[in-house]
């Protein structure tokens, strides 16, 4: 919070109160006449304030940093860096469609396309939804007709478990459709805390596959609103399979800046590892992303270049450019 907007709103709080307290003259109404020796200036008005006062205006700005982070949210990070749909907080039906390219230097230009679908299923009281989501993964096409063709799919239905202002829990039961077909089951425990301007997220997922068998994620999450218009966000996630038998790392921080309503802007660092040969990390980045509403409130563009240092290169710095076209479609 500013230094200055706390001692702001006690200034003006007041002030609009004593004004609103004063009658108003209207233009027919003629005031009454009154000797010298019985009129008097009347005292000015005062009015203290109160504990109570400090307390709304403290609750009104904390409330607003909140907004802002669900703002920046909705904006800009969930719609570009978030994770499944079936890890989202978003409200209602949606619908996420990408498309981007990525050209590494000394590699030749890739695609990949990739779509995300929640649809709440009336008459539930909002307790189920069906899920469909192509699979993240790191396979690309050289061909943007063959990245839209080769594409796996995920379905699942999800039961909403409880959900309230520090838990969200879940089940998802579904299919991944390949060949052949992959059922699986996958339970999520959310808990949200509070920490005065700070909020912290930790999501705890378990899952079973047919094919690749018992597995789980751990996520933490780490906002902090620095002002009015900039978010500092923190991810780390550890995952787990069972038939691997090690831990796979992720670890990436950034700055979002919100320009404008419609444009945003962020600086984003991050590294990748695992522990199959002890905790270690082969793969950090750095780089610069700008997003801009570009048709109506739906259809996003965004640029984003970037170095990367992977072990599998030396560690030799290598630019890297993307290119995204992404439409997101909601309802709540």
């Amino acid at each position: 919070m500013r230094p200055g907007l706390g001692w702001l709103l006690l200034i003006l709080v007041p002030s609009a109160l004593a004004m609103e307290a004063e009658p108003r003259l209207r233009s027919n109404d003629i005031p009454e006449y009154r000797f010298p020796e019985y009129y008097a200036e009347p005292a000015p008005q005062q009015t203290t304030v109160s504990p109570a006062m400090i307390e709304r205006s403290r609750s009104w700005l904390a409330q607003y940093l909140n907004r802002l982070s669900g703002n920046i949210d909705s904006f800009f990070v969930d719609t570009f860096f978030s994770e499944e749909i079936t890890d989202d907080d978003v409200d209602g039906s949606r619908a996420k469609i990408s498309l981007y390219t990525r050209r590494v230097l000394g590699d030749p230009v890739d695609y990949k396309f990739g779509i995300s679908v929640k649809v709440v299923l009336p008459n539930t009281n909002e307790r189920l939804n069906l899920l469909l989501d192509s699979e993240d993964e790191e396979v690309r096409e050289s061909d943007p007709v063959e990245s839209i063709e080769n594409v796996d799919y995920v379905t699942a239905l999800q039961y909403i478990i409880d959900e309230s202002d520090a838990w969200k829990t879940n089940l998802d039961a579904g299919v991944r459709w390949g060949v052949p077909p992959d059922p699986f089951i996958r339970f999520r425990a959310r808990r949200y805390v509070y920490l005065s301007e700070w909020e912290l997220r930790a999501t705890q997922s378990i899952y079973y596959f047919t094919q690749a068998g018992w597995g789980e994620d751990t996520r933490l999450r780490v906002d902090f609103p620095f002002n009015i218009e900039k978010l500092f966000r923190v991810n780390m996630k550890a995952g787990y399979q069972k038939n691997d038998g090690y831990f796979t790392l992720s670890y990436d921080a950034g700055l979002y800046h919100e320009l404008s309503r419609t444009r945003a802007l962020a600086f984003v660092a991050g590294a990748q590892g695992d522990t199959q040969n002890d905790a270690s990390f082969y793969s950090y980045s750095a780089g610069v992303r700008y997003r801009q509403l570009v048709y109506s409130d739906w259809v996003y563009a965004e640029i984003a270049p970037e170095f990367l240092w992977d072990r599998e290169k030396d560690y030799e710095t290598t630019p890297v450019l993307m290119f995204r076209l992404e439409s997101v479609i909601a309802h709540d």
